[in-house]
């Protein structure tokens, strides 16, 4: 027999390391947001503006920095976005839906609205059925976009940082280049000073 106090436990903890996950998540946008404004050395200053954007603002953001500016990167975004538009979707019904579930149920129902106006004119209610182990399963995929291989927040963020500073220090003086280093070793083209050094 279900413990439904157990089960509606499982099923919050599940959904709070979701959300928690895709937090970490959207907050690495925010970073490499900031690093597509002119002037690198003032890019803290613009962690409020990017925080206030919506999540599909920041990815639009991005995704154009990195077709007009750093192509070489792209194909590494792109399969970032193809992942991350799926768990956005998965986000939808957990974060914004509308939940129902009756324990001692295995899954929980949540529901959201979609607009079809261009193809009904009208808007439908879509609901989707989701058990523990699946909300987990989206998590895990999360923390792998996070910090797994070309993880937002590890070697994407490293190779997008490098890339950029890369490109930054070809236009700018001496005393405005950006030495970047990832772990005590020295990962920007420009090494530095000879003073420096």
């Amino acid at each position: 027999m279900i413990n439904m106090l157990k089960k509606d436990k499982e099923f919050k903890e599940a959904i709070g390391a979701f959300i928690i996950a895709f937090s970490e998540f959207e907050f690495g946008l925010v970073f490499l947001c900031t690093m597509t404004e002119f002037n690198l050395l003032n890019k803290n200053s613009y962690i409020k503006k990017y925080m206030g954007f919506e999540f599909s603002k920041k990815m639009d953001h991005l995704t154009q920095f990195i077709d007009e500016y750093l192509p070489e990167i792209k194909s590494i975004w792109d399969n970032i976005k193809q992942e991350i538009g799926q768990l956005n979707r998965e986000r939808k019904f957990l974060v914004h839906g509308h939940m129902a579930y009756g324990l001692p149920n295995e899954t929980i129902t949540t529901y959201i609205r979609q607009n079809n106006k261009v193809i009904t004119g009208n808007s439908q209610v879509i609901p989707k059925n989701q058990t523990v182990s699946e909300i987990e399963g989206f998590t895990n995929r999360l923390h792998h976009l996070n910090t797994g291989e070309n993880g937002i927040n590890g070697e994407f963020h490293t190779f997008f940082t490098k890339t950029r500073i890369n490109k930054w220090n070809k236009l700018v003086s001496d005393e405005n280049k950006i030495l970047y280093r990832v772990n005590a070793e020295t990962v920007s083209e420009w090494k530095g000073r000879v003073s420096d050094q």
